[in-house]
């Protein structure tokens, strides 16, 4: 479920996605083929599309000198306000260092996860993906 080709290389977790989690032709994520991506994901994010990124390897963003662009911080803002969850992804770079993949994915799985089925609850809807429990940042989960 939670695994480390869904991490973008901004940091989002790709695997919380509504079009992630959709029942039929879901997304395989930012780093999966364009096949059911949505179009701002496969040809209109900047950070997909740096030249920058794919010309030096950069499995991350955190990896470039010049980090944090505006492409990362308009998805820290966003992903910290519009939503009825919030997602850091600065802060999910920063976890993904310092304790590494694994921990962080740990981290994913337990956040992310509905207490009440186990369904993968959508960062962009706060709906559960098993049982429709809405949440939002203010419930305990």
């Amino acid at each position: 479920m939670f695994d480390a080709n869904m991490i973008a290389p901004c940091g989002l977790d790709c695997s919380i996605c509504k079009r992630a989690l959709a029942e039929t032709g879901p997304c395989a994520g930012c780093r999966g083929p364009n096949d059911n991506k949505p179009e701002f994901c496969s040809s209109g994010c900047g950070i997909i599309l740096c030249e920058k990124r794919k010309a030096n390897g950069y499995s991350f963003c955190d990896e470039c000198p010049d980090f944090p662009c505006a492409d990362v911080m308009e998805k820290e803002t966003r992903y910290g306000s519009k939503y009825p969850l919030r997602e850091s992804p600065l802060e999910n770079l920063r976890s993904i260092r310092e304790a590494g993949m694994d921990a962080f994915l740990e981290r994913e799985l337990r956040q992310w996860t509905c207490p009440a089925c186990g369904g993968v609850l959508c960062v962009h809807t706060g709906v559960c993906s098993g049982c429709g429990r809405q949440y939002n940042n203010s419930m305990d989960r």
